[in-house]
């Protein structure tokens, strides 16, 4: 029977929340209303969550050519080759926005072998509070912790029952494959933790400091012909499917995104200024501090935080082992991507 490396990338404003027993996560993608208002009395950019698949071929609801999707992503093109850019990019798969939306993975077939159980990879790091090598960065510790910076924060259940509440914009159930931090923030050359504290500086600065993921990922080895994306509706009208074959290099790429408006540079770029987002991420508990009092990702490390290794960034970011496909039509592959411009880490609850 077949095999074949089934890939998901994950970036911007989500939470992933583990379910007790550790058989899966739960991706939260984050409902931001036009006129969601921060602490500095700024706004939050719209973000629109999408979700991109590239493969061999796909059968069932697969547009390639979406207006919508093209324009968003290739912003600064035409709409005719925002449109060329984006077939091109989601070659053998499809595009879709998403509102609503309870995603999962499920074998092509019946016939096909269970799709592998999940494993998180939580073993991999080191005594730093950076990753000093490829395989120390693949830890999920690295995703940034709510529950660790409001520890008497009760995360809202609702966000995870059959109806959540309007933050909640889209899930992703995952159930299978290893789960692993992608990428660590890029602030300057070398790996360089950050620190939370609030968004105007006053308050106390929290002892939490490390280097923070910017990218999570989940890897699959699947043994079938395909594999396919299913999709329910929070409201339980009709979903969507699409089921993905492999390309000739024996994969299935898939980008979930959540972020704003954007333009990618055209060369890499190193992360600066603070996480305004992250006071959002608040709102999935019930008993969130005021938002003048929520704590905020900035780049650098907390005064008084341990002392770390001089470890430069491509180093534990390979590109042979990092490149995709996707990413790279995108323009999101590692380094050029808009979250190495501003310091928008995903967040984990616990």
């Amino acid at each position: 029977m077949n095999t074949f490396v089934l890939k998901l990338f994950f970036s911007g404003l989500m939470a992933f929340i583990p379910s007790q027993n550790g058989n899966e996560v739960t991706v939260v993608l984050l409902n931001v209303a036009h006129d969601y208002a921060l602490s500095d009395s700024t706004t939050l950019d719209h973000h629109t969550p999408l979700l991109l698949a590239r493969a061999g071929s796909c059968s069932g609801d697969c547009p390639t050519r979406d207006a919508d999707v093209a324009q968003y992503v290739f912003a600064d093109q035409s709409e005719a080759t925002a449109l060329d850019s984006l077939e091109a990019a989601v070659s053998g798969g499809g595009a879709w926005m998403l509102s609503g939306s309870d995603l999962s993975l499920q074998k092509g077939s019946e016939s096909a072998a269970d799709l592998p159980a999940l494993v998180l990879r939580n073993d991999a790091r080191g005594s730093e509070i950076i990753p000093t090598s490829a395989t120390e960065r693949e830890d999920i510790s690295w995703i940034s912790s709510l529950h660790t910076l409001c520890p008497t924060c009760t995360l809202d259940t609702d966000v995870l029952g059959s109806t959540p509440p309007a933050i909640v914009a889209a899930r992703f159930h995952i159930r299978n494959g290893k789960l692993f931090t992608y990428s660590v923030a890029r602030i300057g050359s070398n790996v360089t933790p950050a620190h939370f504290e609030r968004l105007d500086g006053t308050g106390t600065v929290s002892s939490y400091s490390q280097a923070v993921a910017s990218w999570v990922g989940a890897e699959l080895q699947i043994t079938g012909d395909d594999v396919q994306i299913v999709e329910d509706k929070f409201d339980s009208s009709t979903g969507r499917s699409m089921t993905l074959t492999p390309d000739g290099d024996g994969k299935v790429e898939v980008a979930v995104l959540n972020l704003p408006p954007f333009v990618p540079p055209s060369s890499p770029n190193m992360t600066s200024g603070t996480g305004k987002h992250f006071e959002i991420y608040y709102d999935l508990t019930t008993n969130a501090p005021s938002q003048s009092a929520r704590l905020v990702p900035k780049t650098g490390a907390a005064s008084g935080a341990p002392s770390y290794d001089t470890v430069d960034w491509s180093t534990i970011h390979p590109s042979t082992t990092l490149w995709s496909d996707l990413l790279n039509a995108l323009r999101l592959n590692i380094g050029r991507t808009v979250y190495e411009q501003a310091l928008c880490p995903p967040a984990t609850w616990p």
